[in-house]
This record gives structure tokens, sequence and C-alpha cells, in this order.
């Protein structure tokens, strides 16, 4: 099947996350932040899986570099896996590497009262295939993982979760060996 020039579910995914980031900011931010994002001591009393899905679309309010970097990473990668993928298998890689890094930072920090927010975990899911389809970018996705498999051993990062974004990744190299395992072309047509 031929793929189409302009990625359109990562086109859409990007929009989703800007268009969500302008509402968190003009409808209270962190309050936004504390409503809709995954508050892991919150998740664990309630088990509604929303908060794993809404969380990955708002971010940081306090400053533009949270979402910049997650949309240029988004942008970058997932034009990769979805050329290659297709649209509807790169949005069900998103929403689920998402979803198991939300599950991964809760594992991680399930009394933790403050927000996870932010496409982090995604990407990282992202991230791992795309490692798969480009092995010129191993390295980079290595020494990008190794730095945040560092700083949850060593306990730095400020606020970052990389619970979420281990979890994330995990997710993205369960889908490669699917993938493979099934016999799927989609890693080979790269």
């Amino acid at each position: 099947m031929p793929r189409r020039s302009v990625p359109l579910v990562t086109v859409a995914l990007v929009s989703a996350n800007v268009l969500a980031y302008l509402f968190e900011l003009g409808a209270g931010g962190q309050a936004v932040c504390y409503a809709h994002g995954l508050v892991p001591a919150k998740f664990v009393h309630s088990g509604a899986l929303g908060p794993l899905f809404t969380s990955l679309f708002l971010h940081d309010p306090a400053g533009l570099a949270h979402i910049v970097g997650n949309m240029a990473f988004l942008a970058l990668f997932g034009a990769i896996v979805e050329g290659a993928l297709g649209g509807s298998p790169f949005l069900g890689l998103y929403l689920v590497a998402g979803a198991l890094g939300g599950l991964m930072h809760v594992l991680v920090s399930p009394t933790a009262t403050e927000p996870l927010v932010g496409a982090s975990g995604a990407i990282f899911g992202i991230l791992a295939v795309a490692g798969a389809l480009r092995p010129r970018l191993l390295g980079f996705v290595a020494v990008f993982v190794g730095i945040n498999i560092f700083h949850a051993v060593a306990g730095g990062g400020g606020n970052v979760s990389f619970g979420a974004h281990l979890g994330g990744f995990v997710a993205g190299v369960l889908v490669v060996a699917i993938m493979r395992a099934a016999g799927s072309e989609a890693l080979e047509a790269a």
C-alpha cells in the first residue's frame, strides 16, 4: 500500500497538542493540569483511565520549552514512524505508549500529588520504533534513553518523569517485538 507523503496523524497530533496547550493557558494553566493531568495519588484511588490519555495533550504551562521540545520530537520522529506504519497503527502506538508511560509513572510514584502532563511517554515509544526503522538513529536513541535511565537511577532531573519516558520506550520496544514476531513488512520497508 503506498504511503501518504504528508503524515496526517502526526500533523493532527501536533495540532491537537498545541490547541490543548492554548486552551490550557486560557482556562487556568496549572488548574487544568490538576483537573485533567495524571495525578498518581488520585489515579490509584479512583482507577479512572481518562487522565492516562488527557495528560498526553497537556504540557507545563510555566513555559514553552516543554511543549516546543515535545512537538519537535513528535513531528520529526512521528513522520518517520507514521510513514512506515500508517496512520491508524501510528495513532495506536502514540496512545498505548503514552498510557503505559503514565502507568509506569504511577508505579514509580504512586503517592505523588503533582500532575503528570506531556506527550513524552508517547514520544519515547515512537523513538523506540524509529530506532528500529532507521538503524542510523540507534546511537541517538540509545544515548537519549541512557540519560533517562541514569537520571531515573540517580534521582536527578527535577520535575521530569523518567518513569513515563522509560515506560513509553518499553511500550515501543514491545511493539517492535510484536511486529517482528508477526513478520510485519513495515519494519523492513523503511
